[in-house]
């Protein structure tokens, strides 16, 4: 199997029911045929998914992801059209088109409409949404090239190259509950609970935004996005000397790799994965990270969750 492929070559793979990762704006996708049962199977298979974990759709349009949800909802339909494309994904209530095994038995579904121009070709071409986790094992490092994904699958899933993706996080979940006029946000993203705010506002929606936990929805686990060797956070305004000296005799026999957190968390985002995947490339090493008062808008917050669940401890000092 060659390690990388064409657009042609795969979106022949995707149309005969094989599975194939591709570019999004926010991380790769391991993607396949969402009416293809052994496809899914395969899916979580390769991955080593628990069952548990439900799949998001990738819709190349409003139109067709509204296909697949059961009855109409006016603020479902607002989100996708000033949200959509990019990464914001919506939870609703599906219809008898999604099968149980993508939702993980759940009554809803999670769908999106991603802006990369490759993946929206792909789903030009095809008569059905894709189903597409993140590129990489079960609770590991989300992929952001690539080269990711075949050092993740040994080169054993064809990839689409679109090269590094723009946002480098994977989209925000939300779930827009019609009874309680609230809109979830069940997983952190790009787009912001301000943003959702200040849209609903302007749309003179007498609707709020919360935070929700869900363990239950992609990315919900209290553990994931792991490098393969210990991530530290230290939350502490102390200077780096410090913090290195705490950490050489706590591990006096491991090779301390610092994470640097860029100005903005825009261009931290874009290259987080990528460096928890360069500082983890030898046994020996630990990762830490600083985690100071300064970091505290926000898009500061998605990235934050992110490590929370990639870490191994927390330490004050």
């Amino acid at each position: 199997m060659k390690a990388t492929v064409s657009f042609k070559e795969a979106l022949s793979l995707l149309l005969k029911g094989k599975v194939v990762a591709l570019p999004t704006e926010t991380v790769y996708g391991l993607a396949g045929r969402m009416d293809k049962k052994k496809t899914i199977e395969k899916i979580f298979f390769l991955k080593k998914r628990p069952l548990f974990d439900p799949l998001i759709l990738h819709c190349h349009n409003k139109k067709q992801a509204l296909e697949y949800l059961l009855g109409d909802s006016a603020i479902v339909e607002k989100l996708f059209d000033f949200f959509s494309p990019g990464p914001f994904t919506i939870v609703a209530k599906k219809n008898k088109k999604v099968s149980s095994l993508i939702t993980a038995g759940k009554l809803t579904v999670a769908i999106r409409i991603p802006q990369h121009p490759l993946m929206r070709k792909i789903l030009q071409n095809l008569s059905v949404p894709l189903a597409v986790p993140s590129a990489n094992l079960y609770g590991k490092v989300s992929p952001v090239s690539a080269n990711h994904v075949l050092s993740s699958f040994n080169n054993k899933v064809p990839v689409l190259d679109g090269g590094k993706c723009k946002k480098g996080l994977e989209s925000t979940i939300v779930f827009p509950d019609t009874q309680k006029k609230k809109v979830f946000i069940l997983r952190p993203g790009m787009v912001t609970k301000g943003a959702i705010q200040s849209f609903l506002n302007k749309e003179k929606l007498c609707w709020n935004v919360e935070n929700k936990i869900d363990f239950f929805q992609p990315g919900g686990q209290t553990y994931h996005y792991k490098p393969s060797v210990p991530l530290y956070i230290l939350e502490t305004e102390k200077k780096y000397k410090e913090i290195k000296d705490f950490l050489s005799k706590k591990f006096p026999d491991r090779n301390l790799r610092r994470l640097r957190l860029e100005n903005t968390p825009q261009k931290t985002a874009r290259l987080l994965y990528s460096q928890l995947r360069q500082l983890s490339n030898k046994k020996e090493n630990i990762i830490f990270v600083q985690k100071t008062k300064k970091q505290r808008k926000e898009l500061w917050e998605t990235i934050w969750d992110r490590l929370d669940k990639a870490s191994s401890r927390h330490y004050k000092l």
